[in-house]
């Protein structure tokens, strides 16, 4: 494999060995290769490891790679990890010094739905409250009140400061019943993984030492997107003393506001209490000129360099609407696909051209006329947790979830419900009393699983071995039986993944990967035309990007536009924009749509995003 080749200043960062750096770069200027081309130097110099920390799991995938291709035997010395994988990995190393008898079980935000309601109505003072509500009434209500949860714990809250922090009595008294009975059920969210792994950082300082001496140098991907708890880790982590830590990001591109985020843990925070030496990566190589040229209108970048030579394609088009939008975005597709374009070797393929949009409703037109034209396409997925559809996929892993967790009782009524029986206090009994057949031997066979997950395969093997020899009454049809098959498989795929990247198995360490998308099978989402809403495709680039449903109250944001211009939150619709117009390397094309069809029935005018130049580009 050849070397590859940096600037002048992207060496000089690359070759750095000591003291705390902050790296200030701009959308295509090659920060994650600068990122890993010093981790590589440093793996090779080093016999301690060096902490690799990014966003994202396809990130932390990417980073591997290159590492593998250069000499697998770098790997040994780096552990890359996502901040909440990181802080999973903390937790269950040292689970004796934390409140929980074994590593809790990550819910996601369904169950924490759940979970919550549950505090509620069993609260007597919020209860017939909560009952007066219709149904609207109560999701909002829900919604809110997570919010308010995950504000706290990302605030870095800790208990000791709760009452004089929180004054609202029924909001403290809420968060503190809603951890109660997550910690009956043994369970965790993703919030608790920051703040439960700082709490075990700062009050055993024993842990944290081990840890700065594990990792002599840290390196963290993204930084923009730091919240105040990663930030605080991270702090826990190095201690006063640890100062090899490096930093790159782009304050431009900070568009995770609603988790807390903000560029002013990498810009101020990190700035005093690091005193970094500072560079800035201006040069762009990733988009042609015309492509930066309306950059520049959106998020003004003076410091910016443009160094390909190409001068691109960048247009803007209205039409009268989503649906008329949609068939033009696809004709335009047919008319790209086996051409040739200036700075792209060869000819344009389906896997070139990505449709990008503020959310994914905005996509459907887009997928629906893909479908009646027959072209391929693909979702930009986000690395999260495994999700089944067939009734006997979702009962194995429930009852997968059970058998590792037994004080579960939420995912052991919902296996119950799924299954058709009720009133069961443990999974033995849901076995007993499971009349379909099939059913009964999945859960068995799940309940059967050892704790190191060495029988999963042969586990698997049974279930689809008993699915060949019997005639199971779920099955309405051939198609559903293939689905469980693949189904199956895909979850024996899961394991595999998980088991290659760790030496010590667990049935419960699998589950949680799961829920945090590290068991993903695949490097692709896909084949053909990407089709993704602008968060997901953060990171990501294409040669032809179509960004769609550029109307005012879609991009941006109505309730951005609610809150006003100087807000952060359209400030974070600002950066949205510029993260989806820096995704495209030759050619860009901006549409929207001049009138849309209201949840209510009617048509309503739509004008050009104020986001967007004034004057439009033909």
């Amino acid at each position: 494999m050849c070397k590859i080749k940096l600037s002048p200043k992207q060496q000089e960062i690359a070759s750095l060995t000591d003291g705390a750096v902050l790296v200030r770069a701009s959308a295509g200027s090659g920060k994650t290769r600068v990122l890993v081309e010093r981790i590589k130097m440093l793996a090779g110099m080093t016999k301690r490891k060096v902490l690799a920390i990014t966003f994202t799991n396809k990130a932390c995938e990417e980073i591997r790679t290159r590492l593998a291709e250069v000499d697998e035997n770098l790997l040994e010395h780096v552990f890359v990890a996502t901040f909440h994988g990181l802080c999973e990995s903390i937790i269950e190393s040292h689970i004796a010094v934390t409140r929980f008898v074994t590593m809790p079980q990550i819910f996601a935000d369904d169950d924490r739905k759940k979970i919550l309601e549950e505090t509620i109505t069993e609260t007597p003072s919020l209860s017939q409250w909560y009952r007066g509500l219709n149904d609207k009434e109560r999701r909002e209500t829900l919604y809110r009140a997570l919010d308010n949860i995950s504000l706290i714990k990302r605030s870095v809250i800790l208990d000791e400061e709760l009452y004089n922090v929180i004054k609202d009595e029924q909001m403290r008294n809420l968060y503190l019943s809603y951890r109660e009975q997550m910690d009956s059920l043994n369970a965790i969210d993703f919030d608790d993984l920051l703040l439960n792994a700082y709490q075990l950082l700062i009050h055993n300082p024993r842990i944290a030492d081990l840890y700065r001496r594990s990792f002599t140098y840290i390196c963290v991907d993204e930084a923009q997107d730091l919240n105040k708890a990663q930030y605080m880790v991270l702090r826990a982590i190095t201690g006063g003393e640890h100062k090899n830590v490096m930093l790159v990001g782009d304050t431009k591109q900070s568009i995770y506001a609603f988790n807390g985020s903000s560029s002013k843990y990498m810009d101020d925070w990190f700035v005093k209490d690091y005193n970094p030496t500072v560079y800035n990566l201006n040069e762009n190589y990733r988009s042609a000129k015309a492509i930066l040229d309306y950059a520049q209108k959106v998020v003004h970048d003076e410091t910016l360099d443009v160094t390909l030579p190409y001068t691109g394609v960048c247009k803007e088009y209205a039409y009268d609407t989503p649906c008329e939008e949609a068939q033009e975005v696809v004709s335009g597709i047919k008319s790209l696909v086996g051409t040739e374009i200036e700075g792209y070797d060869g000819k344009l393929n389906y896997s070139d051209i990505a449709v990008l949009a503020r959310n994914k409703f905005v996509l459907g037109k887009i997928e629906e006329q893909l479908k009646s034209s027959s072209l391929p396409y693909h979702y930009k997925t986000t690395g999260a947790g495994l999700e089944f559809a067939s009734t006997a996929a979702k009962a194995f892993d429930l009852a997968m979830v059970v058998r590792t967790n037994p004080y579960d009782r939420l995912h052991l009524d919902m296996l119950q419900s799924i299954v058709g029986v009720s009133h069961c206090k443990s999974l033995e009994q849901v076995v007993e009393n499971i009349s379909d057949a099939f059913l009964k031997e999945v859960v068995r066979q799940a309940s059967l699983l050892k704790d190191d997950g060495s029988n999963m395969y042969q586990t698997v093997k049974s279930i689809l071995n008993t699915l060949k020899a019997s005639n199971a009454s779920e099955f309405k049809s051939t198609d559903e039986v293939l689905a469980v098959f693949d189904e199956f498989e895909l979850l024996k795929h899961h394991w595999s993944s998980y088991a290659k990247s760790v030496t010590n198995y667990s049935l419960s360490a699998f589950r949680n990967a799961m829920s945090l998308g590290q068991t993903s099978v695949t490097s692709s989402d896909g084949e053909g035309v990407t089709l993704s809403t602008v968060h997901t495709m953060k990171g990501q680039q294409a040669v032809v990007v179509f960004l769609v449903g550029m109307d005012e109250g879609t991009f941006p944001d109505y309730r951005a536009i609610k809150k006003g211009n100087n807000s952060i939150e359209m400030q974070q619709e600002k950066n949205n924009l510029y993260v989806a117009i820096t995704r495209a390397q030759r050619h860009l094309y901006i549409c929207y749509p001049q009138k849309r069809k209201m949840p209510w029935g009617d048509w309503s005018p739509r004008k050009k995003s104020s986001l967007l130049p004034k004057q439009t580009i033909v």
